[in-house]
């Protein structure tokens, strides 16, 4: 199941629609980036059949949209772990 704004939305408890446009680039900018963390080889379609890349996904747009006002410096620890435990899945087929 992929991550939608309206997803985001509600675990930010954002009732307003004001900022879909921003969260879907978010949504499709963190797809991208941990597609390309993991293995760019495989496809967003296999990598979604992972509950942890949902979950990352969802993390790391989450933590964009809350921290978009400041220096983001580094990636989430929760975010690199779910990206190192999808890598290990991944190798270990």
């Amino acid at each position: 199941m992929a991550v939608t704004a309206d997803s985001i939305k509600q675990s930010l408890r954002i009732d307003l629609s004001d900022d879909d446009t921003i969260i879907q680039t978010y949504i499709d900018t963190a797809v991208a980036y941990i597609q390309n963390a993991v293995d760019s080889t495989h496809t967003v379609e296999q990598l979604e059949t992972y509950p942890q890349f949902n979950f990352a996904v969802s993390l790391l747009v989450q933590f964009w949209y809350s921290n978009r006002d400041t220096d983001m410096k580094e990636t989430p620890y929760q975010v690199v772990s779910m990206i190192q435990q999808l890598r290990g899945k991944i190798i270990g087929n």
